[in-house]
């Protein structure tokens, strides 16, 4: 059985070099822990390495003002970050692997296999500096409900020539050329930004759908509002209307301009309303929209609509 842990399961180390932050877990559990550095304001790089003595779930929960973005390579292992809204798939992230993701406000969990080591060095972007460094991205928090995985490839041989010269200067106590670490910093934050814009031309080009799919994703709508009160997920909403998964996300944005997930939520949060004008309690509404937690329910509300549904109930 996993071990669970939370963010109380880590404590600060600032013994390291000047600059350097490290949260560990108890040697108990293995050799665990995050080394992170500011480079500039809103602008941070972190290396991860986790060799666990058991199956460890690590428990995430972002509460911030503003969203980031993080671009991770997988330097050795695999893991997995499952977040608890059931429409999203798992983020994995492995070795020789690039991964490109945003986060808003969000729960979820990463998972960590018994004795296997896993590495990873991230750069990471607070949500208020996106403008600066030209990231296109959502920077408010209450826009991305879920986090958001933007690109997941093999990492280039030319790129793993920077990771590794940044690994040692990360390593290394040596401070004579102290700007190396931003340079090389903006050079992969460049290259691959600048990869993903081309990733997105190509999208817009693909995003046109035929007729026949177009109806498809039209009954998916439906089946939606037809089933809102139920755990509903992509691979069973799209095995019902006979579309992959990926064709129903591309379906849903070329027809509407949103993801499915985003569609379910808008879904259900509206009908929230109605039903609270109405005079339903708040549990009784969170059951009716698929929330079997209501507490979960009043949070997602809150986000949307930004006010508690007990403001309504209560007119």
């Amino acid at each position: 059985m996993a071990y669970r842990v939370n963010k109380n399961a880590f404590f600060t180390d600032d013994s390291l070099n000047k600059g350097w932050q490290r949260l560990s877990m108890s040697k108990e559990l293995g050799e665990c822990y995050v080394d992170r550095f500011a480079l500039a304001p809103g602008l941070s790089i972190a290396y991860s390495s986790y060799t666990p003595n058991r199956d460890i779930i690590e428990e995430s929960i972002i509460e911030r003002r503003a969203s980031t973005f993080s671009l991770t390579y997988g330097l050795e292992g695999l893991s997995c970050y499952r977040s608890k809204n059931c429409l999203n798939e798992d983020f994995v992230f492995s070795s020789n692997h690039t991964t490109l993701s945003t986060f808003g406000n969000s729960s979820g969990e990463r998972l960590f296999k018994a004795n296997q080591k896993v590495s990873q060095l991230r750069i990471l972007i607070d949500g208020r500096f996106f403008e600066d460094y030209d990231v296109p991205f959502e920077c408010d928090t209450e826009k991305i409900p879920t986090p958001q995985q933007h690109w997941h490839a093999k990492t280039a041989n030319h790129t793993q020539y920077y990771i590794n010269r940044l690994m040692t200067l990360m390593m290394s106590s040596h401070t004579e050329r102290p700007l190396e670490k931003n340079i090389l910093t903006f050079n992969l934050l460049s290259e691959q930004l600048s990869l993903l814009g081309e990733k997105f031309d190509t999208e817009v080009k693909k995003s046109s759908i035929s007729h026949q799919d177009e109806l498809k994703v039209i009954k998916a709508k439906s089946l939606m509002i037809q089933y809102m009160s139920q755990p509903l997920t992509l691979a069973y909403i799209g095995k019902q209307v006979g579309l992959s998964e990926s064709k129903l996300k591309l379906g849903f944005k070329a027809a509407y301009q949103t993801s499915p997930y985003k569609m379910l939520l808008e879904i259900r949060m509206n009908k929230a309303w109605e039903l609270l004008e109405a005079g339903y309690q708040v549990a009784q509404t969170a059951y009716a929209v698929g929330y079997q937690h209501p507490s979960n329910f009043s949070t997602t509300f809150n986000r949307f609509f930004g006010q508690a549904p007990k403001s309504l109930s209560k007119k």
